[in-house]
């Protein structure tokens, strides 16, 4: 199952989110909640601590991966095609 929240600002998005995702994991499926918002607080709903959440790379950040994944380190590919669709499937283990 796959789920994508969004809408305007400020209409409870991230609640609703948080939400799902605590419910979901409570019925004992495996729940991976992206937050993908510019303003970071997802964590926070989950009831993940500053601290914790301080400790998450945002995969945005992430540009080992990014290269690996593209074929360009971030920032030097303008003007150059790549793959739009690199394999993701992993990215929760690493």
């Amino acid at each position: 199952m796959k789920l994508s929240v969004a809408g305007k600002g400020g209409v409870g998005k991230t609640f609703i989110a948080a939400t799902l995702a605590r419910l979901l994991a409570r019925e004992g499926y495996n729940v991976l909640a992206v937050d993908a918002d510019s303003n970071i607080n997802l964590a926070s709903s989950l009831g993940i601590s500053r601290e914790a959440a301080e400790g998450i790379i945002p995969l945005s950040e992430n540009s080992k991966l990014i290269e690996e994944r593209t074929g360009f380190p971030p920032g030097s590919s303008y003007g150059v095609i790549f793959r739009m669709t690199p394999r993701v499937n992993d990215i929760v283990d690493r």
